[in-house]
This record gives structure tokens, sequence and C-alpha cells, in this order.
């Protein structure tokens, strides 16, 4: 996720931003599909309410994270924050998994 997330800043143009798509798109699908499985096995009989409050929480977050970056001092810069976030935290879970 992390490489799509970058590579139209060292890639211009519309075959990077294709590919980022769906390396982006793709992966963070996965990762919700997941986490609300995930929600409805912990939560059981009340999961819908749980499901109610990450769909709003992901929805939230869709509409903050342009908010965020349309006050950044550019799109690029923003993109490369965010890979490198994204690569940050997937080392720190990668680090909590048992081997």
């Amino acid at each position: 996720m992390a490489a799509g997330v970058a590579l139209p800043v060292v890639m211009p143009g519309f075959a990077a931003v294709f590919i980022a798509a769906l390396c982006v798109g793709g992966t963070f699908m996965v990762i919700t599909l997941a986490a609300l499985q995930e929600g409805k096995r912990i939560a059981g009989s009340n999961a819908t309410v749980l499901i109610a409050a990450m769909t709003s929480a992901f929805a939230a977050g869709q509409i903050i994270g342009p908010l965020t970056v349309s006050g950044s001092s550019g799109f690029s810069t923003a993109l490369i924050i965010a890979a490198v976030l994204l690569a940050g935290s997937a080392l720190l879970l990668r680090r909590g998994q048992p081997h």
C-alpha cells in the first residue's frame, strides 16, 4: 500500500495513477473487509452497532484525509508522508507478530 501511495510521486502519469489505485484500493478493500469480519467475530450478536461505528469511522477518514492534505505543503509531500507512515505502521505491526 505504501508503494502504491508513493508511486505517483516517483512516476508521474496515468499508468502510475492506475497502478497506484489498484495497489491502494485493493489493499484498502481487503483491510476493511478483514476489520469488519473481526469486529463481527468480537461483537457477536451486537455486531450491527460495532460495524456501523466502524463504517462511520472509515467514512470520516475519507473526508478528513483530503481536508488534511489540502492544508499541507503540496500533494506530493502529503503522499510521501502517507507512504512513510504506512510503511512505518507495517513495520510496527510486523514487529508485534510472533515468528
